[in-house]
Formats: structure tokens, C-alpha cells, sequence
């Protein structure tokens, strides 16, 4: 499949939309490969795929190293970079791979710090072996979406890696010393069965996963028609309609958003932070309960300590001086490492306050509705 090359025309350079109450998100620079709904592996649960906005077709912003290269020379501060809340990064597609390639090779350049979330297997092995130099770059992590256990990425991820392969590259990407985080996100509910969210949570601590995060998903309409369809046309169509019950999920057209019920996401994430914890691992929940239901002491909810917010020296180099976390860990609330006291209340962040000019023309991608 070929992508159509585009030119991105807002800044390249954005953070998640949601405001401070609430949040659990770190200061991030997300970086947008595609428009949304640009991935070959059409996951039907996918929140990308179901805004309004939406693509149809397969496009890569072309221009986007050139742009992404002049906001770093520009900014002042710099949080941990994410390649693709809306794209996946490392899809079997040689146009999205090489852009993402030249992107992390500008943030190597630069001395910052990264992360991936993926569901390709080949293409996270690939990515060691284009850019050797990862093996040693201590900033950056690779997570591993392994939403459900082998068989049932069938209904859940069908275009893309196998659950088993993506499970074989964390062992090969563990022997190589990379970073890895679990994302067993989204679990749904009355689809995937207890035992078996326990049996990836096994393999993913005898592979040498250090941390987990999960969460039951978050639906729109589209979303959860997609998801329910697929359900619907495997052999697993007998969920279905408890997957529709447990999200709340019916005909009326003023319901917008379905989300399991507080009390069982509640009871499921306390139970799995217990079984996580006891096989040396940490927890997180995305999004959908507060940090009090994370392991404590977590840098973020990512898990990692190895991806910073990094201010510009006097050299022109960029140095890390904190975890880009201000309400969970910034190290001086009072005189915080950036200098700068107004990245502890602008959730997102305004480009000016990196340092980055605001394009003339707004960001072309919503990377994200808000959840709160």
C-alpha cells in the first residue's frame, strides 16, 4: 500500500488537549506521522478512526522532519517526544517506517528522549537494526500494545501482528536491552476473560516487561459499532451483547460516549495492580481512574525513567532536568528545574511557552477529544 505524501500545516509539535483536573498525562511533544484514521490496521475499537475528522485515505505529512527540526532549533524547553497517539509508527508500510526513521533520527541528533507504541512485531525489530545506535541511547522505550490473548487480536487488531509475535519481539527487544512497557489496553470488558488478561500479564513478567498500563477503552458511537460488529462476525459472537451491556451501549442517538461503570473499573484495575505488583512490576491506569490506582512512586504514568522534559543550555544543548510530570513529580513546585512556573498550569501546553512560534495556520490534527 502506498500513503499519499501531504504537508502538515499547523506546528509539528502539540500535547494532549485535556485540561489539568483530571489529568493524568505527562507534559509529551506528540507528533502526528498521518492524519487520523492513516493506518493500515483499521482496529475497529481505534479512537482516531472514529472522529469526525477522520481520513479515508492513507496520507504521511512530508514535510514534516524539515518542520519538526526547525521547532526544536526554536524552543527553549522540550518535553519527551511520542510517535503516534493516532498513527501506529512502525505499520508494514515503507513510506510511514522511513518517516519515522528520519524523526527519531533528529531527536538522537538533539539529545532528547522518546518513546513508540506499537502493535508491530517486525517493524520494532527493524527499527534496531536501521538505527543501531538505539541499542545504547538511554532516552527512549518501546511499548507493546497486547490488548488480548493470542486468537482474539482476530476481533481486536486483525491487521496486525499476531499477539505471539508481538510477545516474541519483547523477548528479542529485551536481549537487546530496550526499555519496554506493556500496554494491555483496551481491555473489553465481557470479551476478554480475567484468566486470560492474568496469562498476559504472566508472559509479559517472564519476558522482562517492567510495567504494565491498562485500561478498559473509551468509545464514541463509531467506535463501539465497529468494535461490536467485529464481535459480532467472529466466533466469539456470543459476547457480544454482554460487551454492549457492560458499556452501556444502545440505539438511543443522544448517548455519545461509552465507558464501562466506575465501580468495575475500580474493582478490575485494584485487582490487577495486586497481580502485577506481585511479579515485580508496575501499574498504570490510562486515563480513565485517578493516580491513586497507580503503583506509587511512579515517575509518570508511562512508568519509565528514562524519558525527560529537557531545557536548552547556554550551548545550545539540550539537557534533561526533570520528568515533564509537573503535577505528579516535578522535583521544586515552588522553583521548578524549567524555570518555568506556567507549565505547571497550562495543560496543554502553548507552543510559545517552548519557545516554538504558533504556525499561522491551526494544528491540522485533533489529536485527541477530551475525556474529562
Amino acid at each position: 500500500m502506498n500513503f499519499k505524501p501531504i504537508k502538515l500545516k499547523g506546528n509539528v509539535i502539540h500535547d494532549f488537549p485535556y485540561p489539568k483536573r483530571g489529568r493524568k498525562c505527562p507534559h509529551l511533544g506528540l507528533i502526528s506521522l498521518t492524519p487520523s484514521g492513516s493506518c493500515i490496521y483499521q482496529c475497529p475499537m481505534c479512537y482516531a478512526r472514529a472522529y469526525p475528522w477522520s481520513v479515508q485515505e492513507f496520507f504521511v505529512y512530508e514535510n514534516l522532519p524539515q518542520k519538526f527540526e526547525a521547532e526544536i532549533r526554536e524552543a527553549r524547553i522540550l518535553p519527551s517526544f511520542y510517535l503516534s497517539q493516532i498513527t501506529d509508527p512502525l505499520q508494514p508500510v515503507k513510506e510511514v517506517r522511513e518517516l519515522t526513521y528520519a524523526i527519531i533520527r533528529i531527536i538522537l541528533k538533539y539529545g532528547l528522549s522518546f518513546h513508540i507504541t506499537t502493535k508491530s512485531a517486525d517493524g520494532s525489530i527493524e527499527l534496531l537494526r536501521v538505527i543501531p545506535e538505539l541499542k545504547e541511547y538511554p532516552y527512549w522505550f518501546i511499548a507493546m500494545s497486547v490488548e488480548s490473548p493470542p486468537g482474539k487480536e482476530l476481533v481486536t487488531s486483525p491487521g496486525a501482528s499476531t499477539i505471539k509475535e508481538r510477545l516474541h519481539a519483547l523477548e528479542e527487544l529485551n536481549k537487546l536491552g530496550v526499555t519496554l512497557v506493556g500496554r494491555i489496553d483496551p481491555i473489553i470488558l465481557g470479551f476478554v476473560e480475567t484468566s486470560e488478561i492474568i496469562w498476559l500479564v504472566n508472559e509479559l513478567a517472564a519476558i522482562g516487561v517492567k510495567h504494565i498500563i491498562a485500561s478498559t477503552g473509551h468509545y464514541n458511537r463509531v467506535s463501539m459499532t465497529r468494535l461490536l460488529k467485529s464481535i459480532e462476525g467472529s466466533k466469539w459472537r456470543k459476547t457480544e451483547a454482554r460487551v454492549a451491556q457492560t458499556y452501556g451501549f444502545s440505539d438511543n442517538p443522544n448517548k455519545k460516549k461509552f465507558r464501562a461503570p466506575w465501580k468495575q473499573r475500580v474493582e478490575l484495575h485494584t485487582f490487577l495492580r495486586k497481580e502485577v505488583e506481585k511479579l515485580g512490576m508496575t501499574y498504570a491506569v490510562c486515563l480513565e481512574l485517578p493516580k491513586e490506582y497507580d503503583s506509587p512512586g511512579l515517575p509518570s504514568c508511562d512508568g519509565v525513567n528514562n524519558i525527560f522534559l529537557c531545557i536548552k543550555g547556554e550551548d545550545g544543548k539540550f539537557y534533561p532536568i526533570c520528568y515533564g510530570d509537573c503535577i505528579r513529580s516535578c522535583p521544586d513546585v515552588k522553583n521548578p528545574p524549567c524555570g518555568n512556573k506556567s507549565m505547571q498550569d497550562e495543560y496543554p501546553y502553548k507552543s510559545k511557552t517552548l519557545g516554538i512560534r504558533r504556525s499561522q495556520s491551526r494544528h491540522s490534527e485533533r489529536s485527541e477529544e477530551s475525556l474529562f
